[in-house]
Order: C-alpha cells, then structure tokens, then sequence
C-alpha cells in the first residue's frame, strides 16, 4: 500500500469512528463537534482524491520529496486521530 492510499484508509477508518461517536447520547455541543469532525473529514477526503488524480495525470509542480513529506506527516496526524477517537470510543461504551 503506498502512502496516498494508507492516508485514505487511516482517513476512512477515522470518518466511521467519528460517525460511531455521535451515534452515542452526547451533550449538544458535543454532538455538534463530532459532527463537525465528521464534515472535515469529509473535505479532507475529496482534497486527497484530488490531489491523486492531480499527481496520476499532470504531476505538474508537484514536487515528489515535498508531496512525500507532507503524506508522512499527514499519515502521523491521522494515526493520532484515530487513537484519539479509539479512547473517546472506548469512553463512550462504559
């Protein structure tokens, strides 16, 4: 798996934990924040699905060492979402 398509996957799994928790009785602006995280998501996904069609067909001034650096960070921060949200999850069923 190359690092476009481990960030998607970490992306997904984040999404379906985030839709889990709002599923849960929250305060509003709990449920509200989730909601949020939710619609970022969202956008998030459609601006990596762009930025691959975008490196498939032009790879105009994508510079490969920049675009690999930033898919390493952005791969970290999604780890570190999803683990978030496993301890909010796991929080939320007690």
């Amino acid at each position: 798996m190359d690092k476009r398509e481990q960030l998607l996957h970490l992306l997904v799994e984040a999404l379906s934990k985030a839709r889990e928790l709002k599923r849960f009785a929250l305060k509003p602006e709990s449920r509200a924040r989730a909601a949020e995280l939710v619609q970022n998501a969202k956008k998030t996904h459609a601006k990596i699905q762009a930025l691959n069609r975008a490196s498939r067909t032009n790879g105009k001034g994508l510079d490969e060492a920049a675009l690999d650096s930033a898919l390493d960070e952005l791969i970290e921060t999604f780890k570190d979402v999803n683990k978030k949200l496993d301890e909010l999850l796991a929080k939320a069923k007690e």
